[in-house]
């Protein structure tokens, strides 16, 4: 997730206010995960949040900032504030937006401005920035790519970032996504061609599924369609808002009969659809995993269909979207995926190490940081850097980049409070918390027994039980349960009458005789929960 503050003199702003969403040995129950506003609660002020794209790891957090700073404007681009707002008004929030475009520049506070910078990226409107702050200039690239052929038609803006080299920067943040990797990120426009040709004569259904903000992809999807007849069914529910809004907008092109409801699918010949959908990466709540399991309520797959997953697989989603693969095929459709298949399904919104150097190139900078990507990224960033000539500095979480005017940047480390909140539900404000995560994760190992014991209140002597409820526990048959309640109460004989008045020496009496009733060295001991009554 992206959250970056930028400080000069008496202005604080917020670049970016991203959430993420946690792997499967990060779930617990846990849905999304936001970045901690602590420092920003203790610093008691924000002036302005300006986003740089619509992307759920750029904005997704704004809902949760805006509750503790609800008077804050917000800054972005057309499209980028059209998914905001829908966002914020699930949240039954408002908040002061901003209309940002390329090359118009505006001031937040007195000592902060900046102008946005047109870039490429995997969604309409996706911008840069240049702050000009007491320190000097410093540009955020954002998310970008440079892409000479964009299906939108909007080339990054190589003119103006040159002219603010000229300028001269003090600091340039860049994307280091794809740091690692060689050469440059093939067009938009070539994967729209290839998914052309793919379509061409298959004769049953055709399901790509992608990343729902992607509008580009959405649209070559769209000249897909047209060329071969079809019509075109959205499902899911993100894949039916971006498009909706996309359409509202006027950012895609298309007949005006190309779309069909879900509910009328059924009544057109395979050969006639094409249908767009979430749940490329697996998502088991996803319309892609409801296709493949038979349970969508309106459209069914069959031998001869065809489903492109037309995106790359996000480290930790493996397994799970080989088990969707595994249930398409089952159904008797073909399945493309960027692992399998030799033709461009997919690419990235991120530049390759070509397009960074030329960015860095065209900048200038005093000072070099590489932002957005993992720490081998972020290292492989700044090594590209220091070939091209700049001071490379790898900021970490919490670490603060400090400028000044005619002077070399420096690097404090873990400066600020940073960490992460972990919420049960999107709309969650309390934290789960770090203890309450450990809890979930020995519960999943290990399960919980509960041991009610009832003692009398004068003499500490054993009035009922122990009475032992179990739940995930392995082994635990009626021999297990005899023994354990005979530990347990061995356990208590250990106590003298006064120390069996003291609820907390009995409850740690009863865990530790309950335990040992598991080995130690051979078993998983379960989590146990002594409740004791006084009667």
């Amino acid at each position: 997730m992206n959250c970056m503050v930028v400080e000069s003199g008496k202005s604080r702003i917020l670049v970016d206010c991203g959430l993420m969403f946690p792997n499967a040995e990060q779930a617990l129950g846990v849905e999304v995960i936001t970045p901690d506003f602590s420092y920003l609660q203790k610093a008691g002020r924000l002036d302005a949040v300006l986003l740089t794209h619509g992307h759920e790891d750029h904005v997704g957090a704004l809902p949760y900032l805006l509750r503790e700073f609800p008077q804050t404007p917000v800054y972005g681009t057309r499209f980028t504030l059209a998914v905001v707002k829908e966002k914020l008004a699930e949240h039954g929030i408002g908040a002061s937006f901003n209309e940002v475009v390329p090359h118009r520049r505006a001031e937040v506070g007195e000592h902060l401005e900046f102008e946005p910078l047109q870039v490429p990226h995997s969604i309409p409107d996706a911008v840069g920035y240049a702050l000009s702050t007491d320190a000097g200039l410093v540009v955020h690239t954002g998310d970008f790519k440079i892409d000479w052929s964009p299906v939108d038609g909007k080339l990054l803006d190589v003119r103006r970032f040159a002219e603010l080299g000229e300028q001269g920067v003090a600091c340039l943040l860049s994307d280091s996504t794809n740091a690692e990797r060689e050469g440059t990120t093939p067009s938009e426009r070539e994967v729209g061609e290839s998914l052309v040709r793919i379509c061409a004569g298959v004769r049953g259904r055709i399901v790509m599924a992608m990343f729902a903000s992607n509008v580009h992809r959405v649209q070559s999807a769209l000249r897909a369609a047209v060329a071969q007849n079809r019509k075109v069914v959205t499902l899911g529910r993100s894949m039916e808002t971006n498009v909706r809004l996309a359409l509202d907008l006027g950012y895609l092109q298309f007949p005006p009969d190309l779309f069909v409801d879900p509910e009328a699918a059924a009544h057109f010949p395979p050969r006639d659809l094409l249908i767009l959908c979430t749940g490329a990466q697996g998502e088991p709540r996803s319309a892609l995993a409801r296709l493949a399991l038979g349970e969508h309520p309106t459209v069914q797959l069959e031998p001869g269909d065809l489903v492109i997953l037309s995106s790359s697989v996000i480290p930790g989603n493996e397994r799970a979207l080989a088990n969707l693969i595994d249930h398409l095929v089952r159904r008797g459709c073909q399945v493309l995926s960027a692992t399998s298949s030799a033709q461009l399904l997919h690419t990235s919104g991120h530049a390759c190490q070509g397009e960074q150097r030329m960015m860095i190139d065209l900048i200038r900078p005093r000072t070099f940081v590489p932002i957005h990507g993992e720490y081998r990224m972020l290292a492989a960033h700044a090594r590209l850097a220091e070939q091209a000539g700049a001071r490379p500095l790898v900021a970490e979480d919490g670490d603060a980049v400090e400028l000044r005017a005619n002077e070399a940047a420096s690097l404090r480390t873990q400066a600020v409070s940073v960490g992460r909140r972990y919420l049960d539900a999107r709309g969650a404000l309390a934290d789960v918390g770090e203890v309450a995560l450990r809890d979930r994760q020995l519960l999943a190992e290990t399960g919980m027994l509960v041991c009610l014991c009832v003692l009398d209140h004068k003499s500490g002597e054993v009035v009922r039980g122990p009475e032992l409820l179990g739940k995930g526990v392995a082994g635990l048959d009626e021999s297990r349960l005899s023994r354990a309640r005979q530990l347990s109460l061995e356990a208590l004989a250990e106590l003298s009458p006064a120390q069996r008045t003291d609820h907390g020496l009995v409850e740690e009496a009863l865990r530790r005789g309950v335990r040992s009733a598991w080995s130690k060295s051979l078993e998983k001991r379960p989590m146990v929960m002594p409740v004791v009554i006084e009667m």
